[in-house]
């Protein structure tokens, strides 16, 4: 059987728009775990965290995140130590939102924080930390790999 020039043209066009639908598809059913579903609303509060960062950056220590035993312990700078806070924490996992978790503390006193282990899976995180001392806010965003 022979093929003249319209019928290769023909298949081709065939073939390009059958791999056009099939990336299409592919694409339509990637999970975007990087974007969180309230973007917009996070990015209109930013001016929050961004005087947050600079609060912290004006304390004389950091936070840190350490691994102990069966535990993640958060350590807060001295200055901050004994006070009375509020605090936001989430824990980011950069490549699976799934595994993503937050927890609250009101009117805690701030010292060394647990985090069990168990919750925590192998790989990288990132803490977000939201703390309100005395109507001034502070933002740390620690990471620590396991």
């Amino acid at each position: 059987m022979k093929i003249n020039w319209g019928t290769g043209i023909a298949i081709t066009l065939a073939l390009f728009a059958l791999g056009m639908g099939y990336g299409v598809y592919k694409a339509m059913n990637t999970r975007h775990d990087l974007v969180t579903t309230d973007y917009y609303q996070q990015e209109l509060a930013y001016q929050h965290t961004i005087d947050g960062k600079r609060n912290a950056r004006e304390l004389a220590g950091t936070c840190q995140l350490s691994v102990e035993k069966d535990k993640i312990h958060l350590d807060f700078p001295a200055e901050l130590k004994g006070k009375r806070a509020n605090l936001a924490l989430t824990m980011y996992f950069p490549t699976s939102a799934a595994r993503d978790f937050e927890m609250e503390q009101e009117n805690w006193t701030i010292d060394m924080l647990e985090i069990p282990a168990d919750q925590l899976s192998a790989g990288k995180w990132i803490a977000k930390i939201k703390l309100e001392v005395a109507d001034i806010s502070y933002y740390f965003e620690p990471t620590i790999v396991l």
